[in-house]
């Protein structure tokens, strides 16, 4: 459950931060100490938005999709990810849903299933 004022990730962020480090293994080294600036959830997924270190604003920018889908109760269709960084450090991981499906914000039961 996400509580107001959480500073680090919780557990629904931190499975595909680490799902997508399988791979982007770089990834990895930030993981422990990533700092949540703010989450902006939408009706249909989420931006959850990253303090970066010592990141100039012109470094280089790259999109890391999610290799699977995330199995949501209540959301027939599933939903995907991409996490957005600058300077290889995590900036802004987005959550949104498939079809027309809505999400409340909550993980509670999610998995990560394998696409083919």
């Amino acid at each position: 459950m996400i509580h107001p004022g959480q500073l680090e990730p919780n557990e629904f962020e931190l499975a595909l931060l680490e799902r997508l480090a399988v791979a982007h293994p770089p990834l990895r080294e930030h993981l422990g100490h990533l700092h949540v600036l703010s989450r902006e959830f939408t009706g249909v997924g989420c931006f959850t938005k990253f303090r970066l270190e010592g990141s100039r604003p012109e470094a280089s920018e790259q999109q890391l999709g999610l290799n699977g889908l995330i199995v949501m109760p209540n959301v027939p269709n599933g939903m995907g990810a991409v996490l957005f960084c600058r300077g290889g450090q995590p900036e802004i991981l987005e959550t949104f849903t498939y079809g027309a499906d809505h999400w409340d914000g909550e993980y509670d039961g999610f998995s990560i299933r394998e696409t083919v």
